[in-house]
């Protein structure tokens, strides 16, 4: 392979990437089995919909084989975020789960939205942030795919991919395992799979795993559940056909079963007296203290208005929490106790989850092939939660959901002369029924309301547990569209990469609000009802497109530059509430401008490799949410973000594997509403104003400006046994929790190290694990809601565990 000017001029580019920037990223090609191999692993991956191994493929992605998910002790879906740069998770049970990489996510709790970051599950996307959370189990491979992927994988990957792979049936040996594991907080784990030959061309695979688990965060009341626990199971299916020499039939189904989850419950964070010193006090409060508590008069003991007021509003005990001119909260610190809780309920979550997919893959002359994806999938769940997080019957919250989504997808592609294309069309139809019932003290001033309006008999005595506030709403979407990718050889090692995707969504919402008591015969009172006949904002018809231009620049057989250019796009959809306006429900759609840089190498004699992406991101109509009038929103602004990853392994000898990365990037959003004026419980509804009802310049959630991350494993041969060792973790920089950048939402730097050793033995049949996670028991949020002058509430990732796996192999 010839050097040519302009290779040594990529090298020089290369090199000033490197240095100008701490390093970062990823760290996890390499095998488990390190005794018996020094070279890297190269895994196959299918980031552009056809196999390729991941050191030629140009886009910023992160790779876990199946022996890096088991070298992880990785569990479930959202556990692969530590050693994935630029990837954290935002969730507080499995009810709902927001991944965010590169600072990009959708941080709103409405079970009807859509994330920006695609997940798919065996070549399928999973349209409900609801069916994300799930047990890891026979996988393959995990891809994360950095940046817009719009072109490739459709409109809201305008993020980035996470693409879940399982082991299928394409073996024809007979072949599974046994697992079985224990672990802290009473953790049962059992998991098997076999697969194999059934006839000359029918193949069968089925896989199994069950879990049960005691929440890590104990109740303060004896009669009520820990949460944070597990009670779940599922099974695996994979059946292929060879109908001839180039046509395969490959039928998967996949069930999952989550019942009586203990969840729902958060902690109210405290404040200290600098935070009452320093809090904005609201004029409306002054005049309450000054004109109904003291009805005109002197506060007692000397004191001014304004620390009467101060005493009276923001005791710690009941009083409201002290926040800035905006609204927000002010203390950034952590929960005394952050693993216990004190709800007065027990909340829980009941989901089933079903998913069938049939491919059809016909592979012709001169590389021609065809695929054909059709998948159908419906969850059904109900999810109960005690939102005021305090031993009182302030309020519950239940979300019932019924989804169902069906997609297809055809795929051509072939290659002519060196030049690759890819032609495709998809269609989606995507359609939710849900129920949002609020039950407590709100309700109860919502009922007092309505018997002012004379809406309500005046002798109807609510109480705590019988009305309800309810939105009943049901939303059908649909998406079609076409795209192409065609990959032209300008030489030998030039290669220009150009897609295009065309994507129209049609899109309708049927919403209603309103008062209900069952229990004591009052039918529902309608107070907002949004349909496609009445609201021009109950129905979105949206097209656009999605492009790539991309130039891969193949300087030897182990190094490859790529430069590239995306517009990922992303459609509006609706946030609902019970007291949003109709004004607020909608918001627009968003497109993201992405310019990229990167290297990607293998080097002395394929004993380290070296890969690197620096990018800038143009936002247009970001969607940020955040809580105006203590309702949830979701306002549409711009923004910017920046930043470089680093992924680096070295296998100097074959027993020995290290790897390490960081990330570093900075954020901007131009504009976020906050509270604005916000209805006080206190004096019959005291109307409080806010001045500050937009923030400025804040920065993107979960995006600390720096982390790093790394894995260290060391095997050696014990006889005919191998014993291994491995030390991992991350270290993240200070970040924020939402997008308004608030004092509860903030989150001080801290790191993780986990750490696990292993035995093999018995022809590589058996392996026995001992793991602990989190070995120095560090406090950190995994969820944060703030509620201003109500407070906010966090929910804390699990402290230090421990446990032993085995398994046997065949």
């Amino acid at each position: 392979m010839k050097i040519t000017n302009k290779c040594t001029l990529l090298y020089l580019c290369s090199g000033v990437l490197i240095s100008s920037i701490p390093f970062a990223t990823r760290a996890q090609e390499t095998s488990a089995n390190t005794a018996s191999h020094s070279a890297l692993e190269i895994i196959e991956v299918t980031a552009q919909k056809r196999k390729q191994d991941n050191q030629k493929v140009g886009i910023a992605l992160t790779a876990l084989s199946t022996d890096n998910l088991a070298e992880l002790a990785l569990e479930n879906t959202v556990s692969i975020t530590q050693q994935v740069p630029n990837l954290q998770v935002n969730a507080w049970s499995p009810n709902l789960t927001f991944f965010n990489l590169r600072g990009i996510s959708q941080n709103n709790f409405t079970d009807n939205l859509e994330s920006p970051i695609a997940v798919y599950a065996d070549n399928t996307y999973v349209g409900s942030m609801n069916s994300v959370a799930n047990m890891l189990f026979d996988m393959q491979r995990v891809e994360v795919l950095r940046g817009p992927q719009s072109t490739l994988f459709g409109r809201n990957a305008i993020g980035g991919v996470i693409h879940y792979i399982s082991e299928d049936a394409s073996k024809d040996y007979f072949n599974g395992y046994v697992k079985a594991g224990f672990a802290s907080y009473n953790t049962q784990r059992l998991e098997t799979a076999l697969g194999g030959s059934i006839t000359d061309s029918l193949r069968a695979r089925v896989a199994l795993r069950k879990e049960q688990a005691d929440g890590y965060i104990n109740a303060n009341s004896p009669n009520i559940r820990p949460i944070g626990g597990v009670n779940a199971q599922a099974i695996k299916f994979n059946l292929q056909l060879d109908l001839s020499d180039n046509i395969l039939v490959d039928f998967s189904h996949h069930f999952s079963q989550d019942k009586d989850v203990p969840t729902g419950g958060y902690a109210f964070l405290p404040w200290t007296q600098s935070e009452i010193d320093s809090g904005y006090i609201p004029p409306e409060l002054i005049n309450f203290t000054k004109n109904v508590i003291l009805d005109g008069g002197d506060p007692p003991n000397d004191l001014s208005v304004l620390d009467f007021t101060k005493q009276v509003f923001f005791n710690t005990k009941d009083g409201f929490t002290p926040v800035d001119a905006s609204g927000l909260t002010l203390y950034q610190g952590d929960h005394s106790q952050p693993y216990k809780h004190f709800s007065n309920t027990d909340g829980y979550l009941n989901r089933i989850m079903r998913s069938s997919t049939a491919k059809v893959t016909f592979s012709g002359d001169n590389l021609l092939q065809f695929n054909s994806i059709t998948n159908i999938q419906s969850l059904s769940k109900q999810y109960l939660e005690d939102g005021d997080g305090i031993a009182a019957p302030i309020i519950e919250f239940t979300t019932e959901l019924e989804y169902d989504q069906w997609s297809q997808e055809l795929q051509l592609s072939g290659k002519h002369n060196n030049n690759r294309w890819q032609l495709g069309a998809y269609y989606l139809n995507m359609h939710h029924d849900g129920l949002i019932s609020t039950v407590g003290n709100p309700v109860i001033r919502l009922a007092n309301s309505l018997k002012t309006d004379n809406q309500l008999p005046q002798n109807y005595q609510p109480n705590e547990n019988s009305p309800k506030a309810i939105q009943d709403y049901e939303t059908e979407a649909d998406n079609r569209s076409l795209f192409g990718q065609y990959e032209l050889e300008i030489e030998d090692d030039l290669i220009l990469i150009s897609a295009l995707r065309w994507s129209q969504d049609s899109k309708e919402l049927n919403y209603t609000r309103g008062f209900i008591d069952e229990k004591a015969n009052i039918p529902l009172i309608t107070q907002l009802a949004i349909t496609p006949h009445n609201e021009d904002i109950a129905s979105i018809n949206y097209t656009d497109h999605a492009a790539r231009l991309q130039l891969n620049y193949q300087a030897t057989t182990d190094l490859l530059y790529f430069l590239s250019y995306n517009r990922g796009i992303k459609v509006g959809n609706w946030a609902f509430s019970a007291s949003v306006t109709p004004d607020k429900i909608q918001h627009k759609p968003e497109t993201l401008h992405a310019y990229e840089f990167g290297f990607k190498s293998i080097f002395l004699a394929e004993k380290i490799k070296l890969n690197a992406t620096s990018f800038y991101y143009d936002y247009k109509d970001y969607q940020a949410f955040s809580m105006v009038g203590l309702a949830p929103n979701i306002n549409n602004s711009d923004a910017t973000a920046s930043g470089t990853e680093i992924e680096f392994a070295w296998s100097p000898y074959p027993a020995l594997n290290l790897q390490f990365g960081a990330s570093y990037m900075t954020s901007k959003v131009e504009h976020v509403d906050v509270i604005g004026t916000w209805q006080s419980p206190v004096g019959g509804g005291t109307e409080i104003v806010f001045p500050v009802k937009q923030l400025t310049n804040t920065e993107l959630p979960n995006a600390p400006k720096y982390s790093f991350n790394y894995a260290l494993n060391y095997a050696w041969q014990i006889e005919q046994a191998t014993l291994s060792i491995q030390l991992d973790g991350v270290h993240y920089d200070e970040q924020y929790l939402e997008v308004t950048n608030g004092g509860g939402a903030y989150q001080k730097a801290y790191s993780l190290l986990n750490a696990n050793i292993s035995y093999t033995g018995f022809n590589e049949r058996m392996t026995i694990m001992l793991w602990g996670k989190n070995l120095t028991n560090e406090v950190y949020k995994q969820y944060n809601l703030d509620l201003g002058m109500l407070g906010s509430t966090a929910f804390y990732a699990p402290p230090s565990t421990y446990g032993i796996s085995m398994t046997y192999a065949w």
